[in-house]
């Protein structure tokens, strides 16, 4: 019996011999690449993120904390922009130092994000011009929401169920998120809901929410701008004749002015809002619906 079973393993050990095993990977299908997704700005990254989730490969170009106004790319990310698939754009004027990388050429399709967004008008160098900040209307993030999945859909329409429903399940949040600043801001009394920004940079946000914006520290939608001796005497008048509560400064921008301004107003000042930012991983302030509700909870405890 025991021989028989020796003999038996031989047999099998030989009968085996003469095959060849192949390479566990040598039939494996490789993964299919990812679409290579430039966003400019911090908070189409944030957008792009919501939309493409892991069936993209991001790159944001413009950090969290850092000014766009006067954001200059390095080499890393005019490689990044030069090998992407989609190009996501903001516009407006806060991206135009792409401009000089596209003329150079590249394969990408360039899609701008702001593309159907109702402008409101802002001041540069006592000139009208188009306000940027367009995302602190959950109204506009909706339509920026829509055009990135538009754009995601055309470049890699294999996944275009998934990008429409994320799409659609960030526009719900969005909503959700409008309803509940909204609540936080009725908490302020109305003759209370004034604000002085660092710069220009919260129309949008006044508008959506009722509230007024009565001047700004620097005179301009752009941080680059200079107040005049003059024009920070006329501010100054105007909070205390309006009765200002609190000026607003951002984590960008350096508060010295805001604050000096706040001191001399005998006000309240709060120099940690997202303005042209939004925050680092773990603030609560990194997503554009989390920025939002950041801002408002700060605005409301300042102003109630």
């Amino acid at each position: 019996m025991l021989a028989a079973a020796v003999c038996f393993a031989a047999a099998t050990a030989c009968g085996n011999s003469n095959k060849t095993t192949a390479p566990p990977t040598a039939n494996a299908t490789p993964a299919p690449s990812k679409l290579k997704v430039v966003a400019t700005t911090v908070q189409i990254t944030a957008l792009s993120k919501e939309v493409g989730g892991d069936r993209i490969e991001l790159r944001g170009i413009i950090p969290a904390g850092a000014d766009p106004h006067s954001f200059e790319p390095v080499a890393s990310d005019l490689a990044a922009i030069e090998g992407a698939d989609l190009i996501l754009r903001h516009g407006i004027g806060l991206d135009d130092w792409l401009d000089g990388t596209l003329s150079a050429g590249t394969k990408a399709q360039v899609v701008t994000v702001t593309d159907g967004v109702p402008l409101r008008k802002g001041e540069e160098d006592g000139k009208e011009i188009d306000d940027p900040h367009v995302w602190h209307d959950p109204a506009n993030d909706k339509i920026m929401v829509d055009n990135i999945a538009k754009a995601l859909d055309a470049a890699d329409p294999a996944h275009k169920p998934q990008y429409d429903g994320a799409a659609a399940a960030y526009d719900a949040k969005l909503d959700t998120t409008r309803t509940q600043v909204q609540a936080l801001i009725d908490e302020i009394p109305p003759q209370n809901r004034k604000l002085v920004t660092d710069h220009d940079a919260l129309s949008y946000f006044a508008n959506a929410f009722g509230l007024e914006v009565i001047g700004a520290v620097i005179p301009g939608v752009s941080t680059d701008a200079e107040a005049s001796a003059k024009q920070t005497a006329e501010l100054l008048d105007t909070i205390k004749r309006e009765n200002v509560k609190a000026i607003f400064a951002e984590q960008s921008v350096n508060p010295q002015l805001a604050t000096s301004l706040a001191n001399d107003a005998g006000v309240k000042i709060v120099d940690d809002l997202y303005g042209d930012s939004l925050g680092e991983s773990g603030s609560g302030a990194e997503t554009v619906d989390g920025m939002l509700l950041y801002n408002a909870r700060k605005i409301s405890d300042a102003l109630k």
